[in-house]
């Protein structure tokens, strides 16, 4: 259950890396120290409104990394994620092992849902799900886009930073 909402959450942090002026241009995650959304608003980081992260994402396949939370530790843990962000509103989501060997497409589950904005936030339900369960608010730190989870376990932290947006779906490596 607990991977479940792992992959869940972190399919929404894909959806913030595309605001690079080169689309396909990669930025190496760098972690903040303190991943709450609060320490991200100290630092004088507003969030993301919906116009922007649609703009960032439609059309574009979205990967990242996942980011350890005092609800969520990963402890050493290395996982990446890849959504693609279709513009009839529906998504796929992959998430990626990569602890064993580094930027593999180590892959085992793929998910299909749909997608929405509101309130600002990516929201996204999967599989048979009726309502939109997970949502996401992003910002945007001048390096990285830092995708915050607003519903669930790891609720006011950042659960991942997108690291590189790709025209098109792109599912074989695309790391």
């Amino acid at each position: 259950m607990i991977y479940k909402k792992l992959l869940l959450t972190f399919s929404c942090l894909l959806l913030i890396a595309c605001a690079s002026n080169n689309k396909d241009a990669e930025t190496v995650a760098q972690l903040p120290n303190n991943t709450s959304e609060e320490s991200l608003k100290d630092k004088g980081l507003t969030p993301l409104s919906g116009e922007e992260i649609t703009r960032l994402i439609l059309n574009k396949t979205i990967t990242g990394e996942y980011v350890s939370t005092p609800e969520i530790p990963l402890n050493g843990y290395r996982s990446h994620w890849m959504e693609f962000y279709n513009e009839d509103g529906y998504s796929i989501y992959r998430r990626c092992d990569t602890t064993s060997v580094p930027n593999q497409w180590n892959c085992t589950k793929k998910l299909t849902g749909q997608w929405k904005i509101f309130d600002n936030k990516l929201c996204l339900k999967y599989r048979k799900s009726k309502n939109f369960t997970h949502c996401f608010r992003a910002y945007f730190d001048n390096k990285n886009y830092l995708i915050v989870a607003t519903t669930g376990k790891s609720a006011g932290y950042v659960r991942g930073i997108a690291t590189k947006a790709t025209d098109g779906f792109v599912e074989n490596h695309p790391f």
